[in-house]
């Protein structure tokens, strides 16, 4: 199981690498258990690990979790990927490509909240390109299911919202 462990934490960092912007575990696991390498439990196990050993960090957020590679985890990668078998680097290349604007969509477009001090909500809503941010808008509702709601719609809505707002602006 040791080595096990150690072939899930190399595809996890090979990932973060290639990605090379923070995602969610849920991204990262939806392809490892996809592709039959293991169960759920076993990534969010070898995640746990990548942190404690500070090969990777995670950024949370109200309701997110975003996770990266570390510099340490890049050295790490830099001596270990050949331990990662050249199929497996090959079939994640692969996939990534072939996902590059889902992938993109997913990381894109953000959304989360924070309840204030007073008791009200503020929606923090972005899109970003290249992992820098395009647009930003916070938004203060008086409550949590208003902030859930427009979290929940800005990837819906954000594309025309951005398009409308560069209109009006630029007239």
């Amino acid at each position: 199981m040791n080595e096990a462990i150690t072939v899930y934490k190399l595809i996890i960092l090979y990932t973060l690498n290639r990605i090379g912007s923070p995602v969610t575990l849920d991204l990262i696991a939806d392809y490892i258990v996809e592709r039959g390498y293991t169960n759920y439990f076993n990534v969010q196990n070898a995640f746990a690990e990548l942190l404690d050993a500070g090969l990777a960090s995670c950024n949370r957020t109200y309701n997110i979790s975003y996770y990266s590679i570390t510099d340490a985890g890049q050295e790490t990668l830099t001596l270990f990927h050949m331990n990662l078998s050249y199929e497996i680097r090959r079939e994640i290349d692969e996939y990534l490509r072939e996902n590059h604007y889902q992938i993109m969509d997913r990381i894109s477009t953000a959304s989360d909240y924070m309840r204030r001090d007073n008791g009200d909500y503020i929606a923090f809503c972005s899109i970003k390109e290249n992992n820098e941010p395009l647009f930003e808008i916070k938004l203060t509702v008086p409550s949590e299911q208003d902030a859930i709601k427009l979290c929940n719609n800005w990837k819906a809505g954000s594309e025309k919202l951005y398009s409308d707002t560069i209109k009006t602006l630029l007239n």
